[in-house]
């Protein structure tokens, strides 16, 4: 007797097309800019940020820093941290490390 098995095989590729979006405009100046800084809970983001934040006061004239902790790496920003961030920053910095 044959044994037969079917196999299924999946193709995880995305087919939607992704709409290109323009990249936001770079500021004339950080001097008196608001930064926010997201920190992806991954090890030394936070003192990767921590540094950037000291480099952007002291030498760029960054007036004021927002920072933001995701609770996992792998969790999406809530939506309302988004819009907190962009309301009161002029640019942000998603910090990655490990």
């Amino acid at each position: 007797m044959i044994d037969v098995r079917t196999i299924t095989v999946v193709d995880p590729a995305a087919e939607d097309a992704v709409d290109q979006q323009a990249l936001a405009p770079r500021l004339r100046t950080l001097k008196g800019a608001t930064i926010g800084l997201i920190d992806n809970s991954k090890r030394m983001a936070d003192e990767l940020l921590a540094a950037l934040g000291d480099l952007l006061r002291q030498r760029y004239g960054v007036a004021a820093l927002v920072a933001h902790r995701k609770p996992n790496p792998s969790v999406a920003m809530p939506g309302e941290a988004l819009d907190r961030l962009a309301a009161s920053c002029d640019a942000v910095v998603h910090g990655v490390a490990d």
